[in-house]
């Protein structure tokens, strides 16, 4: 794994999908925090009588994928985009080992079923922590420019507005109401946003490994890095064609949960398809190649 790392680490293709990443992170934050001063200035005015109000004006409405108060482009992008940025510096490794010749020379230091092995747990956990990090990062920045820490204020709202003793002026915060993990948003905002982060840092770890497998079967290096894309587009496409929006992966990953019909099974199943084909082919592919030595 290490030597897995060293490789990463000296290709310029990880610091140009990084990079991207940071820097739809860092933008996504500063129009979020932008976007909430704003909103909570005008609540202010408006319901300064009301603190219940004002304790649902939350600044971690600005975290990456929680939307903000108006539609964040960059936020939707990084959930957009992020099988592609991810693919750039992982999908193509074992490509980069064929292309250079250093793959005769790893099978035949470390045996064909630890190679193969080694390739689709280090591309999976790199993907995996790739995209957890960036918005890891943002959930800090935001919470350093709006100095705020403690959302027990938030969650303590949150809970009355979920039993329904919550006295509001009007209904407009019933969208606050989430259909997923709604009990741990009641318990913090850190639990249901780390939550959602992991499920897409796993599925982050699937797309890429889709590119991993396919590369075992195809020689277009290009093809191969945009596959993933291609696939979670193929899938956003048909999904919202066919009106079953809550089985499509861009609108069950992102914390703001912006269609219904979402639940708990059509993301395992989702997930669980994601990482057989994946497997599959990957198995297809080690197969097929078992001549090269």
């Amino acid at each position: 794994m290490y030597a897995e790392l060293l490789k990463m680490v000296k290709n310029k293709n990880f610091y140009i999908g990084a990079a991207c990443l940071l820097f739809l992170v860092i933008g996504a934050v500063v129009t979020g925090v932008k976007e909430y001063n704003e909103h909570v200035k005008l609540l202010q005015r408006i319901y300064h009588h009301n603190q219940n109000v004002l304790a649902l004006t939350s600044p971690h409405f600005a975290w990456i994928g929680l939307g903000g108060y108006s539609f964040n482009v960059l936020s939707a992008l990084y959930y957009f985009l992020f099988p592609l940025l991810l693919s750039i510096p992982l999908a193509d490794s074992i490509y980069r080992d064929q292309s250079s010749g250093n793959l005769h020379y790893q099978l035949t230091r470390m045996g064909r079923g630890v190679y193969y092995r080694r390739k689709f747990l280090f591309a999976y956990i790199s993907a995996f922590f790739l995209f957890l990090l960036p918005l890891l990062l943002g959930v800090v920045l935001v919470n350093l420019l709006t100095n705020h820490w403690d959302y027990s204020s938030f969650s303590h709202a949150y809970r009355q507005l979920m039993d329904g003793t919550l006295q509001l002026p009007d209904n407009s915060f019933e969208g606050e109401k989430k259909t997923l993990f709604s009990s741990l948003l009641a318990i913090s905002p850190y639990w249901y946003i780390f939550v959602y982060y992991v499920i897409g840092g796993l599925f982050a770890g699937g797309y890429v490994c889709l590119g991993l497998a396919f590369s075992l079967v195809m020689k277009n290096r290009y093809l191969i890095t945009l596959l993933p894309q291609i696939i979670y587009m193929v899938c956003w496409a048909v999904l919202t064609i066919t009106n079953k929006l809550g089985w499509d992966p861009f609108n069950f990953l992102v914390p703001s949960q912006p269609v219904e019909g979402l639940s708990y099974h059509k993301i395992v199943i989702v997930f669980a398809l994601q990482f057989m084909m994946a497997l599959g082919v990957f198995w297809y592919g080690v197969k097929k190649n078992e001549d090269v030595l």
